[in-house]
């Protein structure tokens, strides 16, 4: 993994109101962190914060306390698509990619003292492959090599779903690492599990599956959900039929998962570590 990959950085906007003390803002009030306000004593009773100021000029003559705002952590939860589609090597192994984003997560929620947990799926959650949440690093890099040498072959991405509800509870930031080769079904029972959590989708992107196919020859091609060979002559007709079928298809999974998820964030044959810090911090695209 590069350095860059070692930089990565994600932020929330919503406050969290998680009782570990981490790097997000929170609902929480304490002795520590950002000022947020000054209150009475008896509302919060710490004599070691009392503003003089503040308490020598109240004209109820009230002894006051300065209030700070106590940083919490979160629970960081991925999400792997493993499923048949994410098996296709062209310009890059999606799984490979995936198990590099993992672990860019796994090391900026252990800067900031979040929990980290790993849920592949394809038509199940794969439990053999799974993490539960934790604050262990061996269990965090153990988790992700044994992902790396996963082999992606069983058709479906069902499992998103089972996952989902194998994490509710509070509030989560979620990324979904995919191809969203999925049928629209499979998005939208997606988004009805995730819809309490801050979901973030990652979608991963071959070149060669699509937009680089020839526009002239004879192509030997194999559907990886099937597994069956079929012979094609592509022909430039065909190729603008399947690459509009394809956007159309992505559109409806996208306009899906917009609905209760951040701006799907596509990263197409290498990773731009730069560009999807500026995304996950920023919103920047």
């Amino acid at each position: 993994m590069n350095d860059a990959a070692r930089e990565l950085a994600y932020a929330i906007p919503w406050r969290t109101s998680g009782v570990r003390v981490g790097a997000h803002k929170s609902y929480l009030s304490g002795s520590s962190g950002l000022f947020r306000d000054i209150v009475p004593l008896t509302t919060f009773p710490d004599p070691r914060r009392i503003a003089i100021r503040a308490s020598l000029s109240d004209p109820f003559e009230r002894l006051l306390v300065r209030r700070a705002e106590q940083p919490s952590a979160i629970d960081v939860v991925v999400l792997v698509d493993v499923s048949a589609s994410m098996s296709f090597e062209g310009r890059c192994n999606k799984i490979k990619m995936a198990a590099d984003l993992a672990e860019g997560l796994a090391i900026c929620s252990e800067r900031t003292g979040d929990t980290f947990a790993l849920l592949p799926f394809d038509s199940s959650l794969r439990h053999d492959l799974v993490l539960w949440k934790t604050l262990s690093r061996a269990a965090r890099l153990g988790a992700i090599e044994q992902l790396r040498n996963a082999r992606a072959g069983r058709k479906g991405a069902d499992g998103v779903t089972e996952a989902g509800a194998a994490i509710a509870g509070s509030r989560k930031l979620v990324f979904i690492i995919s191809d969203f080769l999925w049928p629209e079904s499979t998005a939208r029972h997606a988004a009805e599990a995730l819809a309490f959590h801050d979901v973030v989708p990652l979608e991963l992107r071959d070149s060669l599956e699509l937009e680089d196919l020839p526009r002239w020859g004879l192509l030997n091609l194999r559907d990886l959900e099937t597994g069956r060979h079929r012979l094609i002559a592509m022909r430039p007709s065909l190729k603008e039929k399947w690459v509009t079928l394809r956007k159309e298809e992505r559109a409806h999974v996208t306009r899906v998962l917009d609905q209760n998820s951040r701006e799907m964030f596509a990263i197409c044959d290498s990773v731009d570590w730069m560009r999807l810090t500026a995304y996950l911090l920023y919103g920047a695209i």
